[in-house]
């Protein structure tokens, strides 16, 4: 409002007044780039913000904005996409921007691998039973099928000598292969 009532010299102007609109600021609010392996649990997911009004900072606020993805520990690997929202101030319209979470493939081993190293030409089949961390089945190999020949995880003994077995996991598009052992 703008007055004056005047003095002995003037009479009162008239008021005026003016209606002004302060708009809340938008304040951009980035979704972090994150990154894990498959079968694990999502990264704690965070944000940044562009710049803020003079001395505020995310504590001022109603409720700060926070990140979310759809990926969950069991989703493949590739890229899925993280968001932003929830964030609630009558000074800042929120300006979301989103990133993504890179699922890359996780590592695996061999175990159990404890074949018996001692067997007489006659034997009944060996058992293998190795097992792979990641689930995914081992595979098995003779350096000499004459003498110890794989039969998925059985070896069957066929003749005296030395072979050597392998366990072989090659690994898949969620996992890296395994060492081999033998």
């Amino acid at each position: 409002y703008a007055h004056q009532s005047g003095d002995g010299n003037h009479d009162p102007a008239f008021d005026l007044n003016a209606t002004i609109t302060v708009h809340p600021r938008d304040l951009a609010v980035f979704a972090d780039a994150a990154s894990r392996p498959y079968g694990q649990s999502n990264p704690p997911l965070t944000v940044h913000y562009g710049a803020f009004a003079y001395d505020d900072n995310a504590s001022s606020l109603g409720a700060q904005p926070y990140a979310y993805t759809a990926a969950t520990a069991s989703s493949p690997t590739g890229t899925y996409e993280v968001n932003a929202t929830g964030g609630a101030s009558p000074d800042y319209h929120f300006v979301y921007h989103g990133s993504i979470l890179a699922v890359g493939t996780s590592d695996q081993s061999i175990t159990g691998f404890a074949p018996d190293l001692n067997a007489t030409y006659g034997d009944l089949p060996l058992d293998l039973n190795a097992s792979a961390t990641s689930g995914l089945t081992v595979d098995y190999s003779s350096s000499n099928p004459d003498v110890l020949e794989v039969n998925g995880t059985r070896l069957e003994i066929r003749g005296a000598g030395q072979a050597t077995i392998y366990a072989h996991q090659s690994g898949d598009g969620n996992h890296d292969p395994a060492f081999d052992l033998n």
